[in-house]
């Protein structure tokens, strides 16, 4: 006969993965939220707007 305890911690277990699966699930099936890339009123040339990421193989490109 198995202990009360390692029945316990069985049961438990199985329950953390079922759980997860259906959360990855879900997850999955909700895909990426909608989100706008520029809001409203966004103006790239205003004094206060974040510069645009530069990548490492422009920079070096423009040494030459």
């Amino acid at each position: 006969m198995v202990s009360s305890t390692q029945q316990y911690s069985r049961i438990r277990r199985r329950k953390q993965t079922t759980n997860g699966k259906r959360n990855k699930r879900e997850l999955r099936a909700s895909g990426t939220p909608v989100f706008p890339v520029h809001p409203e009123g966004y103006n790239a040339k205003a004094a206060d707007a974040k510069p645009a990421i530069v990548k490492a193989s422009d920079l070096k490109a423009a040494k030459k």
